[in-house]
């Protein structure tokens, strides 16, 4: 990481006077206008499509707009058979039904049953399969973009923002171009179609009818458009959810430790508020009006075309009320569209350093040359981080670069891999100013080892070939790779523990590398710098994780350079002792270089560090451990070690979450949500008023044909039946305005605050849970889940949920009033047609559900990868490593798409079957209507409100399962957040510890008696074994031992991270689960080796875990001032206000480290846990930091996993782990007099040292 934060400036901050909340962050975070977009942005994704797309597309098209056209054509066959029907000349009716016979309308029907089906297929498959070529070229090409932005956006935006744009913001798109498109083009047709067909009947009554029409059509304009700027808003808070999210679960273990998810979920609420208030804007936009009947008579003598006039126009208006389902998938991703064509378009993110037209030299010899170059962070222009630099490396030697933490030493790194360029000045490469040099190819010359180092969750050998992108061996066989895998291994002393781990070289890293230890991680970083051979080597804090054993390697690499330009930045003098030539940097400046002897001879900055750190040079600074036959992590930064076949999942994997019916989960939901039951109930009611509409204009149509069958048309009955029935048509049209627009914003209304609820009550859920969990799950998945879970059952649970209701009572209202007028007719058509288009429609609901399963599942790798490259973006720059991520990204996503696309075929059959199936119970409902007609066992009222009933029946059963996917991927959301809520320990506790019999001591704090205890995903590795050891109050313990003896899983155990397997473990004089773990956690504080630092203020990073509002500032100050911080936040013009950046990359590795100090200090905790709290300072931060250790140790326990000895020599008790057990425990003195493990690791030590 880079020195961005140099005291003498480079800190990004962000003013926000003085006091610094939540309140006022997010307010400063809303200010940012959401991207424009429109329905024309989202028809740009058809510019990735092929010529192959673009024909399916035209066909497709073709095709919905054909069978958009079937339905209006029904109506047509209908009203022509209906004058047939109602003429007053007997003999005509008589010689119809001998000419046309009551089965021709029934194969009119049947005819266009068969075309309607074949034609949706048709478009469906095609749709889809075009939208998944299409989105994948736009993810692929949004992913390029991202890449290939500047460091500089990248600080400026989240990884989990931008892997957002091409996963969750591409899905919605591709949801809204697959079949949701067809849908609404099938509409559209069937819209102008049934005005087609009714002005070829009467253009009279349709211009009446048409002023409606378009009323509604202009409603439905307006709404979309809100809607589409409230969407965009709510995407906005719902991605500021996920950077809060991915901050917490990216670091879980820290959260824990400081119980700090009560403020994340106060600052992840605080923006829901925001969502839910914008959100409400939504129920007056979706309470709209779907259409209004008129009938008006006047120049109409045909009752046929009254019927043909009047049935198109139902039908089109049915076609608007078609779009209400899919209007907010639309909307959805007409506003995830503005997002990404905001990342392509935007040309000032491109990386300025990727010049198409720079040169390559021919070869790189490696002389690098500074300047006087100076240098400020884009952040803060008005600081300097570097300033009139003159530095020069040539090829064959080792330059060392030392100075305190934060002068700008990684400064160097990030100018040197073309992050920035200088502000002023030149940096060459022989001869050369690299901001002529193609950007690319300079970083494959350069090998670099970050601070801290970046893997990808991959197999440790994928992890060190991707060192070789860029050179002659990138496209070597498996066996020349696999043998310079194992040379560079060997040189950075990681052969023997890959070895030793079950699956050795293939052995998962996880993410981040989170499941191998600090210092395995390291080694293997240094692996894949060396693998290259590359002319330049960069390493930046190489060390900071190695013990001094291991420590060798870098030594070996500098006095090894004949062949390389090496450059070393580090704080560790012993470490820069044998470079050819060292560089002292202070503030920003070169205050000094030369060799180690020249500078030594002096009396500058140089010998002050040296002395600081190597105080007494007669002793050794660091143990040099003999590595132990058990490989161990760091359990408090990440779970354990484990195979490939148990590496973190995605959550639908998990098997502790009970799937459980869709039924069943709502009725939880409703169970929990009494104090919305009265929002519930009016909505319910008005969407039982909105479903009685259809059945209604059946019966009211029926006595309109019985008026025009039983009165002549100059009868004045006539005309008072059709006022009257006028009026009728009206009154159901008021009501449906009434009925719709209470729906639309009463049930808005609850799906948005269900919705804040529920993702609110999920992340406190994920929060919640054991370590055990996050072991098993990555967090980018989790991130995922918490972004698309709560969306998917917003769709279920607002307006849709009240379309499902009024649907479903429609079709039983329907079948009801059917039964009511013609029983014969209505058993026939019920029990004959319903129960085949519903079981179409449940076997479609239940392929769409598992459809919808493996698109999660598959999505989410492809999601893991994208966020695992965008968290690592200067490593994946630095190797170059842009194409490689490209290719497998895009292998990712054809392995997604082959596995999809053969269930989507299967899918597609029952689709196009129950969009289609009104139409076959059409046909059988005329064809046996007419026959009833002709027996006269009906009559002509009865039967067309009977087969209108059936077909309002057909249409709503068909508008039913076109909810299928959204019910599908509720299922799953609903589960998974219910599920995961059950799974919650609570209170969080461990199986009842043994409290072992004996003699207890009141003094003492911490007692192991017989403590054994394995990894959850790995039971059969015995970490602990039998460990017994007792601390007592006020005593400050070194924990020493070998990588993987063991050491930092006492640590774990005592934060309760895990439970032990046997033995007892008591704490504060009675056994550890006795106590609620938050309570027992308040008691005890934590500093990490790999500190995790949070978007927001240095105050907010150090309050982390106290309450803010009775924490006082002289304990803030107190607290920085014991972890040596006082200088730098003095430096700062907004003081404690300055912004950290995510995840801390605004501040130096040191200075993060000091952070994490403060923060356990501030909590005044009676113990105090260190993990190596000094491997990233500088010689006299460290100093400064063992003298505060010491100072605040009066009466307070302190154990400190570490292997610098000026530290271990002044503990109380030294405890030497080796293989999970306790070899050796006592003062240094009583050790040394032991000749034993301790003494041999010491004298080792000393001999290398001396």
């Amino acid at each position: 990481m880079k020195d961005e934060d140099e005291a003498a400036g480079g800190l990004e901050a962000t003013p926000r006077g003085n006091e610094v909340s939540n309140k006022v962050e997010l307010e400063a975070e809303a200010s940012d206008e959401p991207p424009k977009a429109s329905f024309g942005t989202l028809m740009r994704v058809f510019a990735f499509g092929q010529p192959k797309d673009r024909m399916i597309q035209i066909v497709c098209a073709l095709a919905a707009i054909c069978s958009g056209a079937a339905m209006p054509l029904m109506a047509l066959v209908l009203g022509r058979l209906t004058a047939n029907f109602t003429d007053k000349d007997e003999q005509a009716s008589v010689d119809f039904m001998k000419h046309v016979r009551t089965n021709a309308g029934s194969l009119w029907f049947l005819y266009l049953f068969i075309a309607k089906f074949t034609l949706v297929y048709i478009w469906s498959f095609g749709f889809g399969y075009s939208a998944n070529r299409m989105v994948q070229a736009l993810r692929l090409k949004c992913l390029n973009r991202i890449l290939h932005r500047s460091v500089t956006a990248h600080d400026a935006q989240t990884p989990g923002a931008l892997s957002n744009a091409i996963t969750i913001h591409c899905n919605s798109i591709q949801s809204a171009l697959s079949d949701r498109i067809g849908i609404m083009i099938q509409a559209f047709a069937m819209l102008l179609a049934s005005f087609a067909v009714a002005f070829s009947q009467s253009w009279h009554l349709t211009l009446v009818m048409l002023g409606l029409v378009f009323l509604t059509l202009g409603l439905i304009g307006f709404i979309v458009g809100s809607d589409q700027k409230i969407e965009a808003g709510l995407l906005k808070r719902y991605a500021d959810c996920s950077a809060i999210a991915e901050d917490a679960l990216g670091s879980i273990k820290t959260v824990i430790a400081f119980g700090a998810a009560p403020k994340f979920l106060a600052k992840y609420e605080a923006i829901l508020d925001q969502a839910q208030a914008d959100g409400k804007k939504r129920g007056w936009a979706i309470g709209f009006y779907l259409g209004a009947y008129l009938y008006k008579n006047g120049k109409i003598t045909d009752p046929g075309r009254i019927l043909s006039v009047f049935f198109a126009m139902l039908i089109g208006l049915g076609a608007i009320m078609a779009l209400g389902p899919n209007m907010p998938s639309f909307i959805k991703a007409v506003a995830a569209s503005g997002d990404v064509f905001k990342i392509l378009d935007d040309a000032d993110q491109t990386d300025s350093t990727v010049d198409s037209i720079a040169s390559r030299l021919d070869t790189c010899n490696g002389h690098v040359e500074l300047r006087n170059v100076s240098f400020s962070y884009p952040s803060r222009p008005g600081q300097k981080a570097l300033t009139d630099v003159d530095i020069e490396f040539t090829r064959g030697t080792s330059t060392a670069v030392v100075g305190p933490s934060g002068a700008g030493k990684s400064t160097l790194i990030s100018l040197l891999e073309r992050w920035y360029q200088p502000t002023a000045g030149v940096l060459s490469l022989d001869g050369y100013d690299i901001t002529t040099v193609d950007a690319k190819w300079l970083r494959s010359q350069i090998a670099l080892v970050q601070q801290p180092p970046q893997l990808f969750n991959a197999s440790i050998f994928e992890n060190i070939t991707y060192g070789l992108i860029g050179t002659e061996q990138e496209h070597a066989s498996i066996e020349e790779k696999m043998r310079l895998v194992e040379e560079a291994c060997q040189k950075a002393r990681a052969l023997e523990f890959i070895h030793k781990l079950p699956n050795s070289f293939d052995t998962i890293v996880g993410d981040q590398g989170g499941l191998i230890s600090g210092g395995e991680k390291q080694r293997i970083a240094i692996a894949r710098a060396l693998i290259g051979r590359r002319p330049i080597l960069l390493m930046d804090e190489a060390t900071s994780a190695l013990d001094n054993e291991n420590s060798k390697v870098i030594e070996t690499l500098m006095t090894a350079s004949e062949d390389r330009t090496t450059i070393f930045i580090s704080h560790k003098i012993s470490s820069a002792m044998k470079a050819d030539r060292i560089i002292v940097i202070d503030k920003g400046q070169v205050v000094e270089q030369g060799t180690h002897e020249e500078l030594m001879a002096g009396s500058g900055l140089y010998k002050r560090l040296h002395d600081a750190q190597l105080q007494d040079e007669s002793e050794p600074t660091e143990f040099t451990p003999v590595e132990s036959s058990l490989i161990e992590l760091n359990p408090l930064i990440k779970g354990p070690s484990v195979e490939p076949d148990s590496s973190p999942t995605h959550l639908a994997e998990i098997p502790d979450i009970t799937k459980r019916s869709l039924f069943s989960n709502l009725c939880t939901i409703a169970k929990e949500q009494k104090r919305y039951w009265p929002v519930l109930l009016i909505g319910v009611l008005s969407a039982i008023v909105t479903a009685q509409i259809f059945p209604v204009q059946a019966i009211l149509l029926g006595r309109v044909l019985d008026t025009f069958q039983n009165n002549t048309r100059q009868s004045q009955q006539l005309s008072s039946d059709a006022n009257f029935w006028s009026l009728m048509f009206f009154v159901v049209g008021l009501g449906a305005l009434i009925s719709y627009a209470v729906l639309g914003f009463f049930m808005t209304l609850l799906g948005i605050r269900l919705t804040k609820f529920y993702r609110l009550d999920y992340f406190r859920a994920i929060l919640s849970q054991r370590i055990e969990f996050f072991d098993r799950v990555t967090s980018g998945a989790l991130v995922s889940r918490l972004s698309t879970d709560p969306a998917n059952l917003h769709e279920l649970i607002s307006v849709n949920f009240g379309l499902l209701i009024s649907i479903f009572v429609s079709i039983i209202s329907g079948s009801i009033i059917a039964l009511v007028f013609s029983w014969r007719l209505a058993l026939v058509a019920i029990f004959g047609a319903m129960p085949v288009v519903f079981a179409a429609g449940f076997i479609r609901m239940t392929l769409d559900s598992s459809l919808a399963e493996a698109t999660a599942k598959t999505f989410e790798e492809s999601a893991r990868f994208a966020s695992d490259s965008l968290s690592s973006i200067r490593t994946v720059k630095a190797f170059t490593m842009e194409t490689i991520v490209q290719k497998s990204y895009e292998q990712h996503l054809a392995q997604t798409m082959r596995k999809l696309s053969r269930k989507t075929a299967a899918i597609t059959l029952f689709f196009a079957f129950s969009e289609s199936a009104e139409l076959l119970a059409a046909a059988l409902g005329f064809w046996y209507g007419g026959k009833l007609l002709k027996e006269g066992k009906t009559s002509t009222e009865e039967f067309f409100t009977v087969f209108i009933a059936v077909i309002v029946g057909g249409q709503a059963a068909g508008a039913l399962f076109g909810f299928s996917s959204n019910i599908s991927k509720a299922s799953i959301a609903s589960n998974n957040i219910l599920g995961i809520r059950r799974q919650v320990h609570a209170p969080e506790e461990q199986a009842p510890l043994l409290d072992v019999e004996g003699e207890k001591d009141a003094n003492v704090v911490v007692d192991f008696r017989n403590v054994s205890f394995a990894y959850p995903a790995r039971p059969e590795v015995t970490v602990l074994k039998n460990v017994s050891l007792q601390i007592s109050q006020g005593q400050t313990v070194a924990v020493v031992g070998s990588s993987g003896s063991g050491k930092s899983t006492l640590l774990a155990l005592l934060e309760r991270f895990y439970d032990a397997r046997a033995g007892s473990i008591n704490v504060f004089g009675k056994p550890i689960s006795s106590e609620e773990a938050e309570l027992y956690r308040r008691r005890l504080a934590i500093v990490p080796q790999e500190p995790t630092l949070y978007r927001g203020s240095i105050r907010d990073n150090i309050t982390l875990g106290v309450d803010e509002d009775k924490v006082k500032e002289e304990d803030i100050i107190s607290a920085c001032h014991a972890a040596n911080l006082t200088d730098l936040i003095a430096s700062l013009p907004e003081g404690f206000n300055s912004d950290c950046g995510a995840k801390g990359t605004a501040l130096s590795g040191g200075q993060k480290q000091r952070i994490a100090i403060a923060r356990a200090l501030i909590r005044n905790p009676e113990i105090l846990l260190l993990d190596e709290p000094t491997s990233a300072l500088d010689a006299e931060s460290e100093l400064l930091v063992q003298e505060t250790l010491q100072s605040i140790q009066g009466g307070r326990t302190m154990i400190l996993v570490t292997h610098r000895l000026n530290t271990v020599k002044t503990a109380d008790v030294i405890i030497v782990m080796a293989a999970g057990h306790i070899v050796e425990q006592g003062t240094h003195t009583e050790l040394m007099a032991q000749h034993g493990h301790y003494f041999k690791l010491y004298q080792s030590a000393r001999g290398e040292e001396v």
